[in-house]
């Protein structure tokens, strides 16, 4: 009998369809699956209640918006440290909160409204909390790689082939507004909800609900995106890395660490160094692996420093426990104010 708490092939393959085509329909992913369409969802319904498996959306990172993404380095109170990421989780502009082995207690990706806005987080909240010690800030300035691109790769070359054909178009032609608010914000909590579910929730008729949503998915400007606890990956070592490349080779060094298979988000950053990405990794060892691949393949890239996420609290509008399984939901809402709660 199946572990309930475990993923079967016939489930990583239906992961693996839902990451290409996130709002496909069971009828479209079942034939490539060659599965009944019932089953394909009666099967995600199971792994999506258990935890081990979630949507969500959100602005995405690369349209261009007036949004800030900030990484922000925390040393912490150790008394303080857990309750203040818990803290930090809540917030509906956080996109991630790591525990990091080394050189910081927390990093943190918080998308903000503006810089102002996340100045202000930093400079007159965050900062004057009484569990933190120091704060660092280094906003991105361009991003070459998010977890929406990352894939389990379960299904063969031709069943990804028939699935291309139903995943969302990568144009960058609109620009994202504060009236897309109500529907990403309903989005980030369902990727698949229905167009009768968002026009229940935005409150507008169907075929509205309908039109909004074509727009978003057309113009690139919403990332739809299927996550599953990291634990059952195959790939349940996570890391963070900071490098510097050659001002000159920023660019083309970002869109080549982008196409590697262990990286989950990579953007260059203002501060001491220009890069910072988010691997994921098979086991500990291969952090030297992949930097050795990375020296040969990338001579002008300079690893500058490497640490092992302890423990991930939070991704992309989920609390996690320990094993990475979704246990409360948190709607992602970069234009809210941001305001650290009280204790």
């Amino acid at each position: 009998m199946q572990d309930s708490s475990s993923l079967d092939e016939v489930d990583l393959s239906l992961v693996n369809a839902v990451q290409i085509a996130p709002r496909g329909s069971w009828q479209v992913i079942g034939s490539v699956l060659g599965i009944d369409p019932s089953t394909a969802a009666r099967r995600w319904q199971r792994i999506t209640e258990q935890g081990l498996v979630w949507m969500t959306a959100y602005a995405r990172l690369t349209a261009p918006t007036a949004f800030v993404l900030g990484c922000v380095e925390i040393d912490c109170r150790p008394s303080e440290r857990d309750r203040l990421a818990v803290l930090l989780a809540r917030l509906p502009q956080v996109v991630s909160v790591h525990h990091v082995g080394s050189g910081r207690d927390l990093l943190v990706l918080i998308n903000a409204r503006s810089l102002p806005a996340l100045s202000r987080f930093v400079l007159d909240e965050l900062s004057h909390h009484p569990g933190v010690r120091r704060t660092s800030v280094h906003t991105a300035t361009t991003i070459f790689s998010e977890g929406v691109q990352w894939r389990l790769n379960a299904l063969s070359p031709a069943q990804r082939a028939q699935l291309a054909a139903h995943a969302p178009p990568r144009a960058k032609q609109g620009v994202l507004t504060e009236k897309d608010r109500d529907l990403i914000v309903a989005l980030s909590t369902d990727g698949r909800r229905s167009v009768a579910e968002l026009a229940e929730l935005t409150g507008t008729s169907v075929s509205t609900a309908r039109r909004r949503l074509a727009k978003l998915v057309d113009q690139g400007l919403v990332s739809i995106r299927c996550e599953v606890a990291q634990s059952l990956t195959g790939w349940p070592v996570s890391a963070i890395f900071w490098a510097n490349a050659p001002a000159e080779d920023l660019s083309e060094v970002g869109r080549a660490l982008a196409k590697l298979p262990e990286i989950r988000f990579c953007a260059a950053v203002t501060g001491a160094h220009n890069l910072v990405m988010i691997v994921w990794l098979r086991a500990p060892e291969d952090c030297h692996r992949l930097e050795e691949r990375l020296a040969a393949q990338l001579p002008s890239l300079s690893l500058a420093e490497r640490a092992i996420t302890l423990r991930q609290p939070k991704r992309q509008s989920r609390i996690l426990d320990d094993l990475g399984r979704s246990t409360e939901t948190v709607p992602t809402d970069p234009w809210a104010e941001l305001h650290l709660p009280s204790a």
